[in-house]
């Protein structure tokens, strides 16, 4: 018995105490959708709408639905001058539990400017598998006069921010002494939010602090940090370099290169130098995607700007259709992707996709500029 004592107490000072809890927590996300072209948007007919790319929060998928000139439904009467502002949950069955939702109007300097109130409300399909409660919003959100007496349109555009919370019950951990003089973990009380460099950067670039490059794109000047491009896209630097021989003065005191780029829209120059600022693709209605996309990936071409292209791949990828799969393959030869124009010929070469292709708009505009692929159409359509 002498012997096992020692061992005994031993054990004894190695026990531990641990213990567990479920903890309440809100969980707030934010989203901003800016929405440009405005005098374009008051056009679109009632009940028409613009809808944001899909976007992570809370746990879900999202997207937002403006609708410029009002949403008509049972129940709600028209009001002229007014627009609708929706949430959208996106692919998800169903929200687990109740969501809060609020939009905000923001001025220039990112803050909130005018903001509704909070709405609750669980999203889901209905018994009948309808998807009407996956979209709860605002039918009144702004008048357009509002908006624009808000002060927060400038050079037609406006931005609008989401914010989204949710209530999540996390189990943690809280492990007391160890019984051994070692300090053991604890709940984790301090969470670091997701990375907002990009939104930073953003700033820096449409706020034009320190630029020293302008460069002249159909028609209109975009300022810009000749350090930032020289890192995101060197190519265009070296071409910038090349183009200017003089330097001018800066707004702010100092030099300025400054160069002209032919050949391009400066609505796909815009998207690409946001793009080259921020790792990130601007908000676009859906309407305008795969036009965007094109120009897009000629550009990420032209300046070897990769994942650019690639992103412009996929979202082409996914927009074929017998209107677009004509054009779509002609700038997928145009700049190598041998992907994407895999996709369209796959696409062309389901039974009756060859004629309706040959038959559509998208093929008159395009059967011209690039004859060796419509002698593959020719052939594919023989074959089907």
């Amino acid at each position: 018995m002498a012997t096992t004592a020692p061992l005994l107490s031993a054990a004894a000072r190695r026990c531990s105490r641990s213990a567990s809890a479920v903890v309440r927590r809100q969980v707030i996300d934010s989203h901003n959708l800016t929405l440009d072209g405005c005098a374009a948007f008051r056009e679109m007919p009632r009940a028409n709408f613009s809808s944001s790319e899909a976007f992570e929060a809370v746990g879900h998928r999202w997207r937002i639905r403006w609708y410029p000139n009002g949403e008509e439904e049972i129940g709600w009467l028209a009001r002229d001058g007014y627009t609708s502002l929706f949430l959208e949950l996106d692919n998800d069955y169903r929200t687990t539990g109740p969501v809060d939702f609020r939009f905000s109007l923001l001025d220039h300097a990112g803050c909130p400017s005018r903001a509704t109130v909070w709405l609750r409300h669980v999203f889901s399909s209905d018994d009948r598998g309808s998807d009407r409660w996956k979209c709860q919003g605002f039918h009144y959100f702004m008048k357009w006069e509002d908006i624009q007496k808000s002060g927060c349109l400038k050079d037609d555009r406006f931005t609008v921010r989401c914010d989204i919370s949710s209530v999540k019950w996390m189990e943690t951990d809280e492990t007391a002494d160890a019984g051994d003089g070692t300090a053991a973990p604890v709940a984790q009380r301090v969470v670091v939010p997701p990375s907002n460099l990009h939104a930073h950067l953003s700033d820096l670039l449409w706020k034009k602090q320190g630029v020293d490059v302008a460069i002249d794109v159909a028609g209109e000047t975009f300022e810009a940090h000749g350090w930032l491009l020289k890192a995101r896209a060197p190519v265009l630097e070296a071409e910038l370099l090349a183009a200017t021989k003089e330097k001018e003065k800066a707004p702010g005191g100092g030099a300025r290169r400054r160069m002209e780029i032919e050949g391009m829209e400066a609505k796909v120059f815009k998207a690409m130098l946001h793009f080259v600022y921020t790792d990130r693709l601007p908000e676009m209605g859906e309407r305008e995607t795969v036009a965007m996309a094109q120009g897009l990936l000629a550009a990420a071409h032209r300046y070897k700007i990769e994942r650019l292209k690639l992103m412009c791949e996929e979202m082409l990828c996914k927009r074929i259709n017998v209107n677009t799969v004509a054009a779509t393959m002609v700038v997928a030869e145009e700049h190598g992707c041998h992907n994407l124009k895999a996709a369209c010929l796959e696409f062309i070469g389901r039974p009756g996709n060859a004629k309706a292709v040959m038959a559509s708009e998208g093929f008159e505009k395009v059967k011209a500029s690039c004859l060796p692929l419509m002698m593959e159409l020719v052939v594919m359509k023989k074959l089907a």
